[in-house]
């Protein structure tokens, strides 16, 4: 998409965290490609329930002002992206229901193939393994897939192992992982 002229080379990063792990990941990458003169954007979706699992559990009590801070998605932030990463955890082996809400309110961009060529990866955390995760990555990537983008198949979808209590922060592994995420865009951006 062309805006004033010149192609966008924004990378959007949208999560859903709840325990602060995709938070983490997330603000990590940011992170990382700011330090490459990356343009990249932070955004939330809509979660008008994290404070009461702040209110009842130390994982999301840790990052819940970090999370509310960033500001709400808005679909216009996806049109203005070249590349766009999603997070959320995974539940029952599918996203979120907040992540559910946003997803369903770009039913307009599929029907109109607004989305259409640009870049996409995701990545997720689990308190139930690797196989939970799976699905929640399958189920960001069906979204895509809908939306006629290029899922980037060189880059690792990042599954994040949390632990039964969503207290194991992600590892040195991951940071590896947005590395390779970071050369990639890097490359081709």
């Amino acid at each position: 998409m062309k805006l004033g002229g010149t192609l966008m080379n924004r990378v959007s990063i949208i999560i859903h965290s709840i325990n602060g792990n995709c938070f983490i990941i997330a603000s990590n990458l940011k992170d990382i490609l700011e330090k490459r003169n990356i343009d990249v954007r932070l955004y939330k979706v809509k979660d008008e329930d994290l404070h009461l699992a702040a209110n009842k559990d130390e994982a999301a009590n840790e990052y819940y002002e970090d999370i509310i801070d960033l500001p709400l998605v808005q679909i216009e932030k996806l049109l203005k992206s070249k590349m766009i990463i999603m997070g959320c955890p995974a539940i029952f082996s599918n996203i979120t229901a907040e992540m559910t809400e946003f997803l369903d309110s770009t039913k307009e961009l599929s029907e109109d193939g607004s989305l259409k060529g640009k870049y996409f990866t995701c990545f997720t955390s689990s308190q139930k393994g690797t196989v939970d995760g799976a699905g929640c990555i399958k189920a960001l990537e069906t979204w895509a897939n809908a939306m006629q983008m290029n899922i980037v198949e060189e880059i690792p979808r990042i599954i994040h192992d949390s632990g039964p209590e969503g207290m194991v922060r992600p590892s040195i592994n991951i940071a590896n992982q947005l590395n390779k995420i970071a050369d990639w865009i890097e490359a081709n951006f």
